[in-house]
């Protein structure tokens, strides 16, 4: 019985511990709302960044994000949902956000923005995110790069070309500068309607899109 209560024990405290650190990574504060209080809508070009859905939609999500970092992966599932299920209403802006310290951030963006060039940046997006671990600690990711463009039938010469030459940078440094200008200084962070969001966890973006379809 001893035994029993010990190992009841353990896996309480393991499922504790996962819980903090769930909080820790998508965690965005104690507040109850979504939308950040004190904010109005920002000006935000949706002329920019990588879309799904219609322009005409009742709402617009707009995500900065970094493909290297662990909770914009650890958000997908969250985005993915809302797209299915808010299909008709909703459009979805991707928009870069390279944070500094992940140092093969933007060379996957750069491999992603190639891969918009052949109609394939969300299926290079979905696969940049399934293989992060393969690739955001490599010294030079660019053989794994080229392996993701090859199950995408891209061009392997012209993908190492941008990989080496960095065509998109201009537009990527336009992303960041677009995003600090709006207060974006981590990743993932959410736009709605033009207002930013302050989730607790990212289930919450059900229903920030749910409280702006009511509107």
């Amino acid at each position: 019985m001893r035994s029993e209560t010990k190992i009841l024990g353990s896996i309480l405290l393991f499922s504790l511990a996962l819980i903090a650190g769930a909080v820790i990574i998508l965690g965005r504060g104690s507040s109850n709302t979504v939308i950040e209080s004190n904010t109005k809508s920002m000006e935000i070009d949706y002329a920019k960044g990588q879309k799904i859905g219609s322009d005409s939609a009742k709402v617009r999500l707009v995500e900065f994000s970094d493909f290297q970092c662990p909770a914009c992966k650890a958000a997908e599932p969250a985005v993915k949902q809302v797209l299915v299920k808010y299909k008709d209403n909703l459009q979805f802006i991707y928009r870069h956000f390279p944070l500094p310290q992940h140092k093969n951030a933007k060379s996957a963006a750069t491999l992603a923005e190639k891969a918009a060039e052949s109609g394939k940046f969300w299926q290079m997006h979905d696969l940049l995110f399934e293989t992060q671990e393969s690739w955001s600690a490599a010294g030079d990711p660019t053989d794994f790069f080229l392996s993701l463009a090859a199950r995408l039938e891209l061009d392997q010469d012209q993908v190492k070309k941008a990989l080496e030459n960095r065509p998109f940078d201009g537009k990527i440094n336009e992303d960041v500068a677009d995003g600090q200008s709006l207060g974006v200084n981590s990743t993932p962070t959410f736009f709605i309607n033009g207002k930013k969001l302050n989730l607790r966890n990212f289930t919450d973006l059900d229903k920030a899109v749910v409280d702006e379809l009511n509107k």
